[in-house]
């Protein structure tokens, strides 16, 4: 768990035109918190950043005090076949560099899909998958944070326990996990209830540990309880709704836990998610 108590706010934020780009849009939509793509989410290739660029950003952040994580390239599985899998493991280390010379606080990563391989199997080639990464990206700081799923497909980590599994894999000093909300809604836990809120917070103080989660993807579903579907909408406006939502992020279990959306564009939009955000803040 972060240290800061403060509790911070923010968007998934375009990187359109440059880093330095990233961050005017952050301070006028005001954000404390923010997540980016550190390279295109759909292709394996990253292309070598300039250190003047990087130096930049570094500075310009740490002025603006902004909490800052990336999210791995969407074609990443380090559970796939042979080929998927050596190119996912590449690519992860080569992001996780990238964040760390960002001095990004951590990178988010989906646990993987396990394709026609026994779950167990496809556990034990993430976890050394995601270790790998790490060595082979040459780091010590930024954090892996492993996020759970809908269960769309064979997708790992619907499961909490499954979820937990793998992030107690990771080495000590670089374990994370990143929460999102619809995909937990989408998983069967109905953040509607009371009851689905409980079960919910108490499975990740047992499966995950508190200390470990560093974000929470704070999305509201386009789909229903349980449908494993991963569809994320505007907040308040879901399945899960703004009853339920608001609930959730008001625990005081999350003070000090950044909540970052990742919801469809849209200026208008962007704002009144964050507003929303920002009415969801845990007492003190």
């Amino acid at each position: 768990m972060p240290a800061d108590k403060k509790t911070r706010c923010g968007l998934h934020t375009s990187v359109a035109g440059g880093f330095r780009e990233m961050l005017i849009r952050a301070k006028a939509l005001g954000e404390d918190a923010a997540q980016i793509f550190v390279k295109s989410n759909r292709r394996w290739e990253m292309p070598e950043l300039a250190e003047e660029e990087a130096s930049q950003f570094r500075q310009e952040k740490k002025a603006h005090d902004l909490w800052i994580c990336a999210h791995a390239g969407y074609l990443i599985n380090v559970a796939g076949g042979a080929e998927t899998r050596k190119k996912s493991i590449n690519a992860l280390a080569q992001e996780i560099r990238r964040a760390e010379k960002l001095d990004l606080d951590a990178v988010v990563v989906h646990c993987g899909s396990r394709g026609e391989r026994e779950a167990v199997e496809a556990r034990r080639k993430a976890t050394d998958g995601f270790r790998e990464a790490l060595k082979r990206s040459e780091t010590k700081v930024v954090r892996l944070a492993l996020e759970n799923s809908a269960g769309q497909g064979s997708a790992l980590a619907r499961d909490m326990a499954e979820w937990g599994e793998l992030v107690w894999g990771l080495p000590t000093g670089r374990r994370a996990a990143c929460l999102d909300t619809a995909h937990a809604f989408a998983a069967g836990y109905d953040l509607r209830m009371e009851e689905g809120r409980r079960r919910l917070v108490g499975e990740m103080g047992k499966e995950i540990g508190k200390e470990n989660l560093v974000v929470i993807h704070a999305n509201d579903s386009k789909t229903e309880c349980g449908s494993g579907v991963d569809r994320h909408e505007h907040l308040g406006r879901g399945k899960i709704g703004a009853v339920g939502l608001r609930a959730l992020l008001r625990e005081k279990i999350w003070r000090g836990i950044p909540r970052v959306g990742e919801l469809p564009p849209g200026d208008i939009e962007d704002r009144e998610n964050l507003d929303f955000l920002r009415g969801c803040l845990p007492e003190s």
